[in-house]
C-alpha cells in the first residue's frame, strides 16, 4: 500500500487540534515531500506553530508523533511558538517561507515576504557553513563520500537562494533549477543529482563556496 503524505499530515493535524485546540496557529509541510522528490528514506518534515511554545508542549508533541500511524518515513521537521518564529533570522526564514506548504491555519503575519537581501544572506551563511565543514574535515578528519553527500545537499539550498537573488524567482525542484543554472552552480547541482562523490567533487565544492562567498559579500556591500 503506497504512502500518502497528505493523509498522514491530515491525521497529524487532527491530533494536534485535539491536543492544542485554538493554540494551534499553523501546520505546514516542507522538504522532499513538499518538493515532490521524496524517496523511501525521506523524512516527513512537518512544521507546527503554536501561539506560544512551552517545554510541556514539546513533550505532548513527542507523544503525538509516537502514536501516529506506522510509517516507513520518520517524522522530523520544526515546532515553534508564533513569536519565536517571527524573531528568527530573516536569512533562515528565506528558505523556510518558500519551502513551506500551508496545510492548516496561516503563516500570514509570521513569515515576512522574502527579499533579495534575505536570499543573499541565506546564500552567504550557507556557503560559509559548508566551506568551514569541508575545510575542518579536510584538516582534522577524512572527507568521505558520505560527508560530501550531506554537504552537497546543503549546497542545493544555497543554489536556490542564489538563483532567487539573481532572478527574483524561487525554484523548489532540483531538476527544474538545474535547467536554469550555468557554470559552477550547474556543476555543483549536477554532482548532487548524479549522487557520486569522487575526490574531485570536494575540490569543486571548495572553490564554489569561495566563489559564492565572494559574490554574496560584494552584493551585500553595495546595498
Amino acid at each position: 500500500m503506497s504512502f500518502n503524505i497528505y493523509d498522514w499530515m491530515n491525521e497529524l493535524i487532527l491530533r494536534l487540534k485535539e491536543a492544542f485546540g485554538a493554540r494551534l496557529v499553523a501546520v505546514g509541510l516542507q522538504g522532499s515531500f513538499k518538493r515532490g522528490e521524496a524517496h523511501e528514506q525521506s523524512d516527513i518534515d512537518a512544521v507546527v506553530v503554536l501561539d506560544e511554545l512551552t517545554t510541556a508542549d514539546l513533550t505532548v508533541y513527542k507523544s503525538i508523533l509516537a502514536q501516529m500511524p506506522p510509517s516507513s518515513h520518520p517524522a522530523c521537521g520544526f515546532i515553534s511558538g508564533k513569536e519565536d518564529l517571527k524573531n528568527w533570522s530573516r536569512a533562515e526564514l528565506f528558505q523556510f517561507a518558500y519551502d513551506t506548504e500551508t496545510l492548516f491555519g496561516s503563516f500570514g503575519g509570521i513569515l515576512p515576504p522574502p527579499t533579495r537581501q534575505d536570499a543573499l544572506e541565506a546564500a552567504q551563511t550557507g556557503a560559509g557553513t559548508l566551506f568551514h565543514a569541508l575545510c575542518h574535515t579536510q584538516v582534522h578528519g577524512e572527507v568521505t563520500p558520505e560527508l560530501l553527500s550531506q554537504l552537497y545537499k546543503g549546497a542545493f539550498f544555497v543554489l536556490q537562494a542564489l538563483h532567487f537573488a539573481r532572478t527574483g524567482t524561487y525554484i523548489s525542484n532540483k531538476q527544474t533549477l538545474y535547467k536554469a543554472l550555468s557554470g559552477h552552480n550547474k556543476a555543483v547541482l549536477s554532482t548532487l543529482l548524479e549522487g557520486k562523490y569522487p575526490p574531485a567533487s570536494a575540490e569543486l565544492l571548495f572553490y564554489w563556496c569561495r566563489e559564492t562567498l565572494a559574490y554574496t559579500a560584494a552584493e551585500l556591500r553595495v546595498r
